[in-house]
């Protein structure tokens, strides 16, 4: 279920953190993070998702804790047990332990929190956008004969909002304008402090991030399209136009 980009957005030169996994969109494709999950979870005898908060901070969502609660039960023997396998000759039976993993940790719902992705009333299990994917969609020119990429557009919406000024000023051509917003995009990705995949009404399952701020974007997780920015949540957000 797992998207890959190849090797083309991989990084040797600094190791991938825990918190690099579950608290921001990596560079590293999904399986080298789920890689770095496990092999922490081996090396301490702790499980990751221990640290991280069991609340949801997004007002408005209903939080679903069944699939953390089902990972924080598993007992380091498990894995233990499927490194053995692993590193055998048997190949059929590294495939039936892989199986079996992936079972223990309840499908591909577990692996979607082993990575950090939330669980809400709404969530879709199916596999996230890339660092990559995220960032291509974003760039995509708004019109054909225009410079102006659609992730600038939606941008240039947001940047009168909010009184603090955490937008940012949007002014110059349009190359100013796309490196701007690419910039903003890039912050928020890196600093995703809530990670998930949820259907919203009458549309696609989309993927959204948001940092500890409320700031965020969303992506369309079907046709892999920029979708927009979002406002931090807020009482009557519709009718004063999530000006703050």
């Amino acid at each position: 279920m797992l998207r890959d980009d190849g090797d083309e957005n991989e990084d040797d030169t600094e190791p991938l953190t825990i918190n690099q996994v579950l608290l921001s969109v990596s560079s590293a494709s999904y399986a080298t993070q789920l890689a770095v999950i496990l092999h922490s979870w081996l090396e301490t005898g702790t499980n990751p998702l221990l640290p991280t908060s069991d609340e949801s901070s997004i007002e408005g969502v209903t939080p679903e804790f069944s699939s953390r609660q089902r990972i924080l039960k598993l007992s380091i023997d498990v894995f233990q047990s499927f490194v053995a396998e692993i590193e055998s000759d048997d190949e059929k039976a590294a495939l039936m332990a892989t199986i079996s993993l992936v079972d223990e940790l309840g499908g591909a719902r577990g692996i979607l929190t082993l990575l950090g992705f939330q669980q809400t009333i709404g969530s879709r299990n199916l596999a996230p956008l890339t660092l990559h994917q995220c960032l291509e969609a974003f760039m995509q020119r708004h019109t054909p004969d225009e410079p102006l990429t659609v992730g600038a557009r939606a941008f240039s919406k947001h940047c009168a909002r909010s009184s603090s000024g955490w937008w940012g000023e949007m002014k110059g051509n349009d190359a100013a304008k796309n490196a701007r917003a690419e910039s903003k995009v890039k912050e928020l990705l890196a600093s995703s402090t809530w990670k998930n995949i949820h259907s919203l009404p009458h549309a696609h399952a989309t993927m959204e991030v948001r940092n500890g701020l409320g700031y965020g974007a969303r992506w369309d997780a079907e046709t892999q399209t920029f979708r927009g920015f979002l406002e931090p949540p807020m009482t009557n957000g519709h009718e004063i136009k999530w000006r703050h």
